[in-house]
């Protein structure tokens, strides 16, 4: 029953608690992750300093060693150097550190001086004696920088170590307060205690466990009340078992007289023309016509083991850039001569060319099976109508009929596997269809429409 007794003061302290909790927590948290980006972010720095200058060094000892070769074509180092002389004074953060670079890029400038003066022998001396030795203190400089910020990085991550820490300890804490709060309240309204178990099923009472409690010991204590529930849960959960099981037995059932059904018409014809061919080979030799009727029943039986195997594998997506009229347009094409057998009409007038990024085998394969559904409603004549379109960023194509519409019964389960409203068929064509269109990230759905017939709309993303 409702625990209309339960203290609203406990359930305000432990709102409180936890609101006051949860800001502390963010707090500490927003706070030490703010160390660690400073720290890291001069980490950054200090190393990208240091490469810079390690970088100008290596430049500078390779314009010494070319000097030595007597190599007079220096302008290639010497831009190189200036490049790293403005990487350098970019990065420096520091007074010492833009002290030191100013000196590395004044030596280098009396260096160039010496260059301009053809005084070859004297500026190598100089940039040996004077300007790597400065590049070297700067280098020193940055490297000592690194070792700081790296200590500064790690004293950084212990504090927010065991600053999750103590929050962590913090939570447990106050969660363990606030159930035991919790639990004696709990016990002070408790007085009487009914849980009713029904069978989901037949909605029938399995079991009513009742405890009455009034400060004494009732007829029934806790553990029994425990055994007891333990035992309708058990019995609950076997019902549901052998529920799922009959539901299983039920769908194999219903796809095995299916496939038996659609495999067997065209086999039974099949079979009396084979026969009648071997009883009278003279009379009953197989025509052009009988050997079409042939093909027919076995191109059926092929593609009911298809659709089962589409179904039961779906095949991998190979998205590629595709036109949906194309699509639309060759679909068309295969279903044409079908249509006219059946006086039906195809109306498609193609649009311009929709880009889609998607697997066109596929589309194509569910623009079929909605114009196959379609003839399949008009046997005797009527119009099949194909419409290509946008809305907003989406693409969409419509396939509409003038047959007899949706029945009602089957609207709810339009896209249930191995529901049917059709003598022939297994059940499926829908259900591939609307899977690999969510595949391809749109939705499929059927309606009828207002002046008869029924309408299905593709809706694909054009991103």
């Amino acid at each position: 029953m409702p625990l209309h007794n339960y203290p609203g003061r406990l359930l305000l302290a432990t709102s409180v608690s936890s609101a006051l909790l949860l800001a502390t927590s963010v707090a500490v948290a927003v706070y030490l992750n703010a160390q660690q980006l400073r720290t890291a972010e001069v980490l950054n720095e200090n190393i990208g300093s240091r490469r810079a200058a390690a970088n100008l060094h290596e430049t500078l000892v390779d314009l010494a060693a070319l000097h030595q070769r007597g190599v007079t074509n220096l302008e290639p180092l010497h831009e190189r150097v200036k490049s790293h002389l403005a990487e350098i004074v970019r990065l420096a953060d520091k007074g010492a550190e833009k002290d030191l670079a100013e000196r590395v890029a004044e030596s280098f400038t009396k260096y160039l001086y010496l260059c301009s003066l053809t005084f070859g022998e004297m500026a190598a001396e100089y940039l040996t004696s004077h300007t790597i030795p400065e590049c070297d203190r700067l280098r020193d400089f940055n490297a000592l920088e690194i070792e700081k910020s790296e200590l500064d990085h790690r004293t950084t991550l212990r504090r927010l170590t065991w600053g999750f820490v103590a929050v962590g300890v913090l939570g447990s804490a106050a969660g363990l307060l606030l159930g035991y709060g919790l639990a004696r309240g709990l016990r002070r309204a408790v007085d009487s205690l009914l849980i009713r178990l029904q069978d989901a099923s037949g909605m029938q009472d399995l079991a009513t466990v009742e405890w009455q409690r009034d400060g004494h010991a009732g007829p029934d204590g806790s553990d029994e009340l425990a055994n007891r529930v333990e035992q309708v849960v058990r019995q609950l959960q076997q019902r549901e078992q052998d529920v799922r099981r009959a539901e299983r037995l039920a769908a194999v059932g219903q796809l095995a007289a299916g496939v038996a059904h659609e495999i067997r018409n065209p086999l039974t014809s099949v079979l009396l023309l084979v026969q009648m061919a071997r009883l009278d080979p003279k009379a009953g030799a197989l025509t052009d016509d009988d050997l079409t009727l042939i093909d027919n029943e076995l191109g059926r039986i092929e593609q009911s083991l298809r659709t089962l195997l589409d179904y039961a594998r779906p095949p991998k997506l190979e998205r590629v850039a595709c036109d949906l009229t194309a699509v639309a347009d060759s679909a068309v094409q295969l279903v044409r001569g079908r249509a006219a057998q059946q006086g039906v009409t195809v109306r498609f007038a193609p649009p311009g060319p929709t880009a889609l990024n998607a697997d066109p085998g596929q589309l194509r394969q569910v623009v079929v099976n909605l114009m196959l559904n379609a003839l399949d409603a008009m046997p005797t004549g009527g119009a099949l109508e194909l419409t290509v379109g946008r809305d907003g960023t989406d693409a969409t194509l419509t396939v509409s009929d003038t047959g007899a519409g949706i029945a009602p019964d089957m609207l709810p389960r339009l896209f249930e596997p191995f529901a049917t409203g059709k003598e022939t068929g297994v059940g499926l064509g829908l259900v591939v269809s609307r899977r690999i269109v969510e595949d391809h990230g749109g939705g499929l759905h059927g309606f009828n429409r207002p002046a008869g017939g029924a309408t299905f709309l593709v809706r694909l993303p054009t991103r």
